[in-house]
């Protein structure tokens, strides 16, 4: 009876009273919860963090040992975030705020750790933990700023002061370069300074011209080889980069000798791997280290890249002259279906002239031959067609949706050979992206262009810079029929189909110094080497795929070779 009693005045245990304590509450949470236990823990968390929290060493043991236990489901959502490329807005950004979470909460909690003493038992224990609660708190800082650099925002000054005094903290104190199991010896050992380093070195790469995937496999790549570079209190000639540990700004390129505080590296080593690992992939072949992180658009160009940005020397190259301009705007349209009436419109409408002067020509003379005369008893019927006629294109397709009467407006603010930037409200456009492909013409032209959306940046909450670079300022309309077919797929919508064919652009394009013959399709079509009927202002050709260039969501740009010209195209039966 007694034992009753006193098993009930026990009360519910603590979670976090030790580090034991913590890891069996983290396992409850999975079998409960599954995946959801990674939103109650930043739960637990943010009940604990108040201004008048009293740490101690078993509490903070816990909250390592329930970071260690739960990471592996962080890692997990960061994954479905960056592979749900397609995902609506809402679920997108609830992802977002559900990893951006996790590691504040964790963050903010292991804040509490740094001002305590050791002049105490517990204070002592305490300290003997803070390698690698300062090592954390860096990894949660870059993945912050990753999450940034995905969204092409920019971590502000407030964000890079904390950082560079919390660096100046670890190294006062003599942790910067104590080696620490980041979570757990299932990966290699860290330091604050590796943690400091891949952080501001992913900082160069902030200029908006890598998209999601890229962004993230950089940062991984920086988890490899941070250790690779070693920081110097004192300048040296061959510095790369360096960093002010007084002021709230990231990286940059060396300039010379920056004062007490500027703290200095070379970048030769981590460019040099880099470097080997580019050469084995382009050999077709992926580097043992790599395979763990490689995925779609991760390939040897993108390394070329990284080479050029982390050069132990700024890497110089020739680039278009830019002529910042005012007062002038361009007109857009994107999808590749709405582009190719655009661009055809011209050709349909001088079509339908020709057509036009050939049947009166030819009406005018029978009338004449009959009556003597010319009667307009058949031009008053074409001018009133009826219901029936009037559903049909003038290739005897069934007619499709209308172009809009008005098209998005874009500032313009520079221009240069090889593209334009321009500026733009985030309303409205939220489909802007890296490697859009979209058609723009100046509101006087009759013409549309062709470009890529290269480089994306924010400059402020509500307007985005973009830069776009052209792809052709003369693309023709073309029309594909698979040469093993005689038909194209009947059910295919009539927004995807033209002169009874697969719609498409012609282009030539300049690729290396050389000029290409290029050809944007459905992504669905391709295949390497497959063999196509294409028509384009009324001419007739026999083509084979080439080598992709360019890749959308749902189109892509390939070579194009060309096997024979045709006189006509063999009748479709």
């Amino acid at each position: 009876m007694l034992d009753f009693f006193a098993r009930g005045s026990k009360g519910k245990q603590d979670p976090l009273a030790n580090a034991s304590s913590a890891k069996a509450y983290a396992e409850k949470l999975k079998q409960e919860f599954g995946a959801g236990a990674h939103d109650k823990v930043a739960e637990l968390l943010a009940g604990l963090n108040s201004p008048s929290l009293e740490l101690s060493a078993d509490q903070l043991e816990a909250v390592l040992a329930l970071n260690q236990e739960t990471q592996p489901l962080h890692d997990t959502l960061c994954v479905q975030y960056l592979m749900n490329a397609r995902m609506p807005k809402v679920l997108e950004a609830q992802l977002r705020a559900q990893i951006l979470n996790y590691g504040k909460q964790f963050t903010d909690f292991y804040q509490y750790a740094l001002p305590v003493e050791s002049d105490n038992p517990n204070g002592v224990r305490v300290q003997e933990h803070l390698p690698l609660v300062l090592a954390r708190m860096f990894y949660y800082l870059a993945e912050y700023a990753k999450w940034q650099y995905v969204r092409n925002y920019q971590p502000d000054e407030v964000f890079w002061l904390n950082v560079n005094q919390l660096y100046r903290f670890a190294e006062q104190r003599g942790w910067d370069s104590r080696p620490v199991f980041l979570f757990g010896e299932k990966n290699g050992a860290t330091t604050v300074q590796d943690q400091y380093l891949a952080l501001h070195m992913m900082s160069v790469l902030s200029n908006g011209n890598l998209n999601a995937r890229q962004v993230n496999f950089s940062y991984e790549l920086l988890a490899l080889l941070s250790n690779r570079m070693t920081i110097s209190k004192s300048y040296f000639a061959d510095a790369s980069f360096c960093v002010s540990l007084a002021e709230p700004k990231p990286a940059a390129r060396v300039k010379g000798e920056a004062g007490e505080w500027a703290r200095y590296w070379n970048t030769a080593e981590l460019v040099e791997i880099l470097h080997g690992w580019a050469i084995v992939m382009e050999a077709s072949r992926i580097p043992a280290e790599l395979k763990r992180l490689i995925e779609p658009g991760i390939d040897a160009s993108l390394l070329r890249i990284l080479t050029r940005e982390w050069a132990a020397k700024p890497v110089l190259f020739e680039r278009a002259e830019r002529v910042a301009v005012s007062d002038r705007q361009v007109e857009v349209a994107h999808r590749l279906h709405l582009l190719h009436k655009l661009i055809r419109r011209p050709d349909e409408e001088q079509m339908q002239g020709q057509r036009g002067v050939d049947k009166d020509s030819y009406e005018d003379a029978a009338n004449i031959r009959i009556y003597g005369f010319v009667t307009s008893r058949k031009r008053d019927k074409t001018l009133s067609p009826s219901p029936a006629t009037s559903s049909l294109s003038l290739s005897g397709e069934t007619a499709e949706a209308g172009l809009p009467q008005e098209f998005q407006r874009w500032s313009l603010e520079n221009v240069s050979q090889t593209g334009l930037g321009v500026s733009l409200d985030v309303m409205g456009n939220e489909w802007v992206s890296l490697g859009s492909l979209i058609g723009f013409r100046e509101p006087e032209q009759e013409g549309w262009s062709l470009g890529i959306i290269r480089r994306v940046k924010r400059t402020g909450r509500e307007r985005i810079y973009l830069g776009v670079e052209t792809l052709s300022t003369r693309p023709l309309a073309a029309s594909l029929r698979p040469t093993d077919a005689r038909l194209i797929d009947p059910t295919l919508p009539p927004d995807q189909v033209w002169l009874a064919g697969h719609i498409s652009l012609f282009m030539p394009y300049r690729r290396a110094g050389k000029v290409v013959n290029a050809l944007i399709l459905p992504l669905s079509l391709y295949m390497l080497g497959k063999q196509f009927y294409m028509t384009a202002r009324g001419k007739h050709f026999q083509i084979a795929l080439g080598k992709v260039l360019e890749k959308g969501s749902d189109w892509c740009m390939a070579e194009v070779e060309l096997v024979k010209a045709l006189d006509k195209l063999p009748v479709a039966m």
